[in-house]
Protein backbone atom coordinates (compact mmCIF):
# COMPACT_ATOMS: atom_id res chain seq x y z
CA UNK A 1 0.00 0.00 0.00
CA UNK A 2 2.81 2.60 0.75
CA UNK A 3 4.40 1.71 -2.22
CA UNK A 4 1.38 2.43 -4.07
CA UNK A 5 0.84 5.58 -2.74
CA UNK A 6 5.23 6.81 -2.98
CA UNK A 7 4.33 5.80 -6.73
CA UNK A 8 1.15 7.86 -6.98
CA UNK A 9 3.58 10.78 -5.59
CA UNK A 10 6.10 10.49 -7.52
CA UNK A 11 3.80 10.91 -10.61
CA UNK A 12 2.30 13.76 -9.01
CA UNK A 13 6.05 15.64 -7.88
CA UNK A 14 7.00 14.99 -11.51
CA UNK A 15 4.63 17.31 -13.34
CA UNK A 16 6.21 20.80 -11.82
CA UNK A 17 9.62 18.70 -13.81
CA UNK A 18 8.90 19.66 -17.18
CA UNK A 19 8.33 23.15 -16.90
CA UNK A 20 11.19 23.11 -14.76
CA UNK A 21 13.10 21.13 -17.38
CA UNK A 22 12.32 23.26 -20.33
CA UNK A 23 13.92 26.38 -18.63
CA UNK A 24 16.67 24.47 -17.70
CA UNK A 25 17.43 23.26 -21.25
CA UNK A 26 16.20 26.81 -22.41
CA UNK A 27 19.34 28.27 -20.45
CA UNK A 28 21.69 25.25 -21.44
CA UNK A 29 20.79 25.58 -24.90
CA UNK A 30 19.81 29.30 -25.60
CA UNK A 31 16.84 27.91 -27.51
CA UNK A 32 13.23 28.86 -26.84
CA UNK A 33 11.66 26.56 -29.46
CA UNK A 34 9.19 23.23 -28.16
CA UNK A 35 11.80 20.96 -29.85
CA UNK A 36 14.16 21.42 -27.00
CA UNK A 37 12.15 19.09 -24.93
CA UNK A 38 12.76 16.51 -27.82
CA UNK A 39 15.87 17.18 -29.12
CA UNK A 40 18.55 14.25 -26.84
CA UNK A 41 21.46 16.33 -26.19
CA UNK A 42 22.75 15.28 -23.37
CA UNK A 43 26.16 16.43 -23.02
CA UNK A 44 25.52 20.40 -21.96
CA UNK A 45 22.56 19.13 -19.86
CA UNK A 46 24.94 17.05 -17.96
CA UNK A 47 27.87 19.28 -17.77
CA UNK A 48 25.20 22.31 -16.40
CA UNK A 49 24.29 19.71 -13.58
CA UNK A 50 27.80 20.32 -11.98
CA UNK A 51 28.92 23.55 -13.23
CA UNK A 52 27.10 26.90 -13.95
CA UNK A 53 28.81 27.91 -16.72
CA UNK A 54 25.80 27.54 -18.76
CA UNK A 55 24.05 30.38 -16.58
CA UNK A 56 25.15 33.80 -16.85
CA UNK A 57 22.75 36.35 -14.42
CA UNK A 58 21.64 35.07 -11.03
CA UNK A 59 18.13 34.52 -12.33
CA UNK A 60 19.68 31.65 -14.26
CA UNK A 61 21.70 30.27 -11.55
CA UNK A 62 18.82 30.88 -9.44
CA UNK A 63 16.60 28.52 -11.25
CA UNK A 64 19.31 26.33 -11.96
CA UNK A 65 20.10 25.56 -7.90
CA UNK A 66 16.12 24.92 -8.16
CA UNK A 67 16.42 22.47 -10.52
CA UNK A 68 19.27 20.88 -9.29
CA UNK A 69 17.30 20.48 -5.54
CA UNK A 70 13.98 19.36 -7.73
CA UNK A 71 15.94 16.61 -9.46
CA UNK A 72 17.48 15.42 -6.38
CA UNK A 73 13.93 14.83 -4.68
CA UNK A 74 12.91 12.98 -7.62
CA UNK A 75 15.99 10.57 -7.71
CA UNK A 76 15.82 10.66 -4.02
CA UNK A 77 11.77 9.32 -4.30
CA UNK A 78 12.62 6.97 -7.10
CA UNK A 79 15.68 5.45 -4.68
CA UNK A 80 12.66 5.01 -2.36
CA UNK A 81 10.27 3.00 -4.31
CA UNK A 82 12.87 0.99 -5.36
CA UNK A 83 14.46 0.29 -1.88
CA UNK A 84 10.78 -1.02 -0.56
CA UNK A 85 10.11 -4.53 -1.10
Amino acid sequence: MLKNGLIVVFLLYGIPLWKLRYQWRSTVYRRDDWKINVLPWFGHDIAALFTDRYFHTPDEREMARRFRTYLAGYLALFAWILWLP
